[in-house]
């Protein structure tokens, strides 16, 4: 598909709409009676873009105006008719015709200002992407996964947990970029949990009621109980994904023998960045997986450390009946109000370092968005064990995502904080800081397998400075590896955007 083949459509559905506005001061239309029903033909064009192109918010609102402009002129007919006047020709009259010219114009500026910049492709397995169908028969889950690049044993592997809104299909050019810097991707989606799945022809589905249920979960779980068990069971539910995935991954990556992968450092958006952290932390998951670099949680909001707030009960006294029934209403008035919840659950514990990547508008003080990450700057401040927050002032909450260049207007609406010069390439930076997260981790482990760091300095360490002049030590030593072992290290990515990065127990940590 080419950039801006959509406007071929758009702009047709366009010209279909303003023909019969234009109609009453251009005396050579008055004899065309059949543009009455191009307006109709307009409709049609703006709703098939929705299957063919998938969900494009900037062009709801010239669909809505489409819609209220065929019910006027439906009516205009249907008067027309009752009164037996088959002239047409003069509309709606000039000055009504100029208001709705305008509302038209206020409608389609969004399809044409928040195109795409990158269409989706379909799904295809090429020389450099494989795609695997590994069903899983106890609960009937059937899950797709797409593997970018060669696996070879000197080449570290990024193993990334898709978002729930998006899914793989929003993560793609994330996935092409990190490969090309000289990693394996490994990405899934699973069919029957994903917001958007793609079925065997490429086509991409999505679910509006399941869309609204995520957004609601995402706007609330911080908050009320009903929406936070939501929540939970998303971050529940990506554990189990991962439970079944990873131990057959050296199988399924063809690894010789499947037993050892290379190192690999694992990648998740939402409640499956949350379900890594915590499982980063677990002995059973550090002892199965030796290999593990670290986690990289992605706009996770950390559910599972949120409990129900007790109810304010009145206890019943003897004092009266009128007090008594009082008591009893505002305790039927505290049962049916929505159960609050407050940050008091545990947070991950020490392991694996963890990198917590969040919206800018978590930086803003003040902001509900800030109360949204309560749970990660809590793991930042008062959690053991390596920890990092990270965020690029301009992005927003999906902009870590491919949405910047696929879905530019949910990225404008959903912006990061307020005043921050926009990135100029908000994929390449979210690649830079997953790749120069994987390549920092890299070089610690290869500092330590030389011994020019004590094993545990790495989660001892904090803002000793120490970084740099052992990195330049390694280099003048060329450390010997063992055979077999040497990994061949990205090299480090310049982030375009304004970073900003808080750490605890990671050593100077640069991205």
């Amino acid at each position: 598909m080419s950039i801006n083949e959509i406007w071929i459509p758009e702009a047709l559905a366009v010209i279909f709409l303003v023909l019969p506005l234009l109609r009453p001061f251009i005396k050579g239309l008055w004899s065309l009676d059949g543009l009455v029903w191009l307006p109709l033909v307009a409709l049609g064009i703006l709703v098939g873009i929705f299957p063919a192109y998938g969900f494009r918010p900037e062009v709801i609102p010239a669909l809505g105006f489409a819609v209220f402009f065929n019910l006027a002129n439906l009516l205009a007919f249907i008067r027309s008719k009752m009164e037996r006047s088959s002239d047409t020709s003069h509309g709606m009259g000039p000055f009504r015709t100029v208001i709705v010219m305008a509302l038209l114009v206020v409608a389609v500026v969004p399809m044409f200002a928040f195109a795409p910049r990158v269409h989706p492709r379909k799904e295809r397995e090429t020389e450099t992407t494989r795609i695997l169908t590994v069903p899983q028969e106890f609960f009937g889950h059937e899950y797709v996964l797409r593997i970018y690049g060669p696996v070879q044993p000197n080449r570290p592997i990024i193993f990334v947990v898709p978002p729930e809104i998006g899914s793989a299909a929003s993560v793609e050019l994330i996935c092409e970029n990190l490969r090309d810097k000289g990693f394996t991707v490994v990405t899934y989606f699973r069919k029957d949990y994903d917001t958007v799945f793609i079925d065997e022809n490429g086509r991409r589905h999505i679910s509006p009621v399941r869309l609204l249920r995520y957004w609601h979960i995402f706007r609330r779980a911080t908050d009320f109980a009903s929406p936070n068990e939501r929540g939970q069971a998303l971050e529940a539910a990506r554990r189990s994904d991962l439970e079944f995935l990873l131990p057959r991954l050296p199988a399924l990556l063809e690894i010789p023998g499947h037993y050892e992968l290379p190192p690999i450092l694992f990648v998740g958006y939402g409640a499956g960045g949350s379900a890594l952290a915590y499982m980063a932390g677990e002995g059973g998951f550090l002892n199965r997986h030796s290999d593990a670099l670290g986690v990289i949680a992605i706009g996770s909001r950390l559910w599972s450390s949120y409990l129900n707030e007790p109810r304010v009960i009145e206890p019943l006294t003897d004092t009266g009946m009128i007090p008594r029934m009082r008591t009893i209403i505002s305790n039927w008035f505290q049962g049916i109000r929505p159960q609050r919840v407050s940050r008091t659950g545990p947070l991950p514990e020490a392991g694996l370092p963890v990198l917590y990547l969040v919206s800018g508008r978590a930086l803003d003080t003040g902001s509900r968005r800030q109360t949204a990450y309560r749970a990660v700057f809590d793991a930042l401040r008062y959690g053991y064990g390596p920890v990092a927050l990270a965020a690029i002032e301009s992005a927003g909450s999906l902009d870590y995502q491919d949405f910047p260049l696929t879905q530019p207007m949910l990225s404008f609406l959903l912006s990061g904080l307020r005043g921050a010069g926009r990135s100029e390439d908000p994929i390449g930076d979210t690649v830079g800081i997953i790749g120069n997260f994987a390549s920092h981790l890299l070089e610690h482990r290869q500092m330590e397998q030389a011994g020019l760091l004590e094993q545990d300095q790495f989660v001892r360490d904090e803002f000793l400075g120490s970084y740099e002049s052992d990195l330049a030590e390694a280099e003048k030593a060329e450390p010997e590896i063992p055979v077999g072992r040497k990994i061949d290290i990205p090299t480090r990515s310049i982030i375009k955007g304004n970073l900003h990065i808080e750490s605890r127990g990671l050593p100077a940590l640069g991205l």
